[in-house]
């Protein structure tokens, strides 16, 4: 009795914990970090080279078996994870080398390895014909014992999983099962992680999430962060906590494997294919394609039929998807043009009403007045009206010249204020309908709208324009003597000087425009471009156009 109390005990603050670890993840910041470890994929895949590199020097300069062999090693080590065909090679020669050394243990270790790496490129018959080979009665070393039997379990297990024939598929996993009962567990130390694998994924097989996590936990915290095995270990978590119903910890574990991949240049990605899974189920199609793309690319690396056959899939499946969500996209786009159109027609429909008003009051003025005073009335109206038309033809076909430049900042924006005048109306509806005038008047009377709408304006152009330009700031600077150079106030953000010189680099170099969209006066732009330009690092007559040129 008091053992099932301690183990419920046991249960709630294990769920408590996990519940308190899951508030806390933010799985966000992890794609982050996923992010921003693919970016720099090269640097990782340059420190494994370095030390094939030094492993392979090594080995030639050598006639040593002793050395040899030990080289080898070291080389099926790196590979194993990076380059199937490499590392099947390296393992073959760490076989002849056992042979002239006279090694049975390191010889059948080594066959027992290339065995489980065929397996695990998808080269089953190879595997199969390898283990065949081994005489099993002949193995002397408890450890290559287990490693044998785990060796045919797991490629029974592989075959029963592919095979799509339901009697071989029985036949397979009944082998499987037959060999991991032959491993000896008495004779290998628990602390063995892939003894404590084999735990594990016998509980998860049996449906125990729980049980396998407590196997989980010893294995983590025998594993070092950031090597290859913490990565395997992280995988398997993954699949308890999916097994758990923990979408968040499963996210995050499967989310710690993947990185810890990239982080060791391991071209082997289970992990990455299996995340962009998820976040095609999620939603995310725009990274799940990265990802996928990503494996895709260190499959192509890696090797092995096996891997491709199982991208391949995935990759198809959110590529559609990908194609499907540009096509949503597009049909968006399409329906707020036609919005925007039919705002458009509808103010130039209030403009010609109202023009129209306004020349019927002119020629009542008019007739009152003499034959003389009427017709200099007329010519002098004429002469506006050819003044105000040439003045909107000008503005028509610069309208024409920047509308393509500006159109998708335009559509974003129309969304964005679209909503916001819906909000609007959706207020004062209310205020009409309880027919409260004062809450009105106090509404429209200020500038605290405008205000707002002028700040989250520049702030979405600040945004947009350094996602756009990320290095803009730091190249502007760099134009720059180092005491006129800018400080930013908060990451993120512009100040007045940068604006106006971010504006001049998408193509705005008209003062009279830039005090338009910033709300200055003409005077007040020129007086900043002139004293930035007087900083200017060289020439200050040719600074602007150097500025243009940044990110090109």
């Amino acid at each position: 009795m008091m053992r099932k109390y301690f183990t419920f005990v046991f249960l709630m603050l294990s769920l408590c914990v996990n519940v308190t670890l899951a508030a806390t993840i933010d799985l966000e910041q992890e794609y982050e970090k996923l992010d921003h470890a693919i970016e720099n994929t090269d640097r990782y895949v340059q420190q494994r080279e370095n030390r094939i590199r030094k492993y392979r020097t090594a080995l030639g300069v050598t006639d040593d078996n002793k050395v040899q062999y030990e080289m080898c090693r070291y080389l099926y080590d790196e590979y194993r994870p990076y380059m199937s065909d490499s590392a099947i090679h390296y393992i073959g020669c760490c076989i002849q080398l056992a042979g002239r050394l006279n090694d049975r243990i390191r010889a059948d270790e080594c066959r027992i390895l290339l065995a489980y790496q065929c397996t695990e490129s998808g080269m089953y018959q190879e595997a199969m014909d390898i283990l065949n080979s081994i005489d099993a009665q002949g193995i002397n070393d408890a450890n290559n014992e287990r490693r044998y039997y785990n060796a045919l379990a797991h490629l029974y297990s592989e075959l029963g999983y592919y095979c799509k024939v339901p009697r071989l598929q029985g036949e397979y996993y009944a082998k499987h099962d037959h060999y991991k009962s032959l491993i000896d567990t008495a004779r290998v130390s628990m602390s063995d992680d892939e003894l404590l694998q084999m735990r594990e994924l016998e509980l998860f097989a049996a449906g125990d999430a729980q049980g396998a996590l407590r196997y989980s936990d010893v294995r983590l915290k025998q594993v070092k962060q950031g090597t290859h095995r913490y990565a395997i270990v992280s995988f398997y978590r993954y699949l308890d906590y999916s097994l758990l119903g923990d979408s968040v910890q499963a996210r995050y574990w499967v989310t710690q494997s993947a990185l810890t991949d990239v982080e060791n240049a391991v071209m082997d990605q289970g992990a990455m294919w299996e995340l962009a899974n998820l976040l095609m189920a999620d939603g995310d199609i725009d990274r799940a394609y990265r990802y996928i793309h990503f494996a895709w690319q260190c499959a192509g690396k890696f090797n092995t039929v096996k891997r491709n056959n199982q991208i391949s899939p995935v990759l198809t499946a959110i590529s559609d998807n990908y194609e499907a969500s540009l096509k949503r996209a597009n049909r968006m786009l399409l329906v707020l043009a036609i919005v925007a159109s039919l705002l458009a027609a509808l103010f130039l429909g209030i403009l010609f009403y109202s023009n129209s008003q306004r020349k019927k009051l002119a020629r009542a003025r008019n007739e009152l007045s003499a034959s003389n005073t009427q017709l200099a009335q007329l010519n002098t109206q004429l002469s506006d009206l050819n003044s105000q038309m040439r003045q909107t033809n000008l503005k028509l076909n610069e309208s024409n010249r920047v509308k393509d430049e500006y159109v998708g900042r335009f559509i974003h924006l129309c969304s964005f204020y679209i909503d916001r005048l819906d909000e609007m109306r959706k207020r004062v509806n209310k205020m009409v309908k309880s027919k409260d005038l004062d809450a009105i008047y106090k509404f429209t009377e200020g500038n605290e709208l405008r205000d707002k709408n002028l700040t989250e304006l520049y702030e979405m152009f600040d945004s947009t324009f350094l996602h756009l330009f990320p290095n803009f700031v730091a190249d502007f600077n760099a134009l720059l003597k180092p005491e006129c150079r800018i400080t930013l106030p908060e990451p993120g953000t512009l100040n007045t000087d940068v604006r106006i010189f971010a504006l001049i680099r998408l193509g705005i170099e008209d003062s009279s425009r830039i005090a338009e969209f910033l709300h200055y006066s003409v005077n007040t732009i020129y007086n900043y471009r002139a004293k930035v330009k007087n900083g200017a690092l060289g020439n200050r007559d040719t600074f602007e156009s150097q500025v243009k040129a940044i990110g090109m």
